[in-house]
């Protein structure tokens, strides 16, 4: 089941990687981009990363969500392995 899993969000990111590139090329064919430099509005660093993320374009979050899913099959495939271990005793 794992393998299966990992499999599918492997074909998922791929996808969705490959689909934000041809998106991105395909915009950048089209027209020329205009760049809307808003500043980030006050506030707590919370409000300033959701406002940052909520201007990323289209075709960049589909690659960065193809990563992110990449990176999770890798994960869940056991390519990447997290251990974590504490010990306690007593110094003599």
């Amino acid at each position: 089941m794992r393998s299966a899993i990992a499999v599918i969000m492997a074909v998922l990111g791929t996808v969705l990687v490959l689909s934000g590139a041809a998106a991105l090329w395909a915009s950048a064919l089209a027209k020329p981009r205009v760049d809307d430099a808003t500043p980030y509005p006050a506030g707590s660093r919370v409000e300033r990363t959701v406002s940052a993320v909520s201007q990323v374009p289209g075709p960049e979050r589909l690659i960065i969500w193809g990563i992110v899913l990449l990176a999770l099959s890798a994960v869940a495939a056991g390519a990447i392995t997290f251990a974590a271990s504490a010990t306690a005793g007593t110094s003599p």
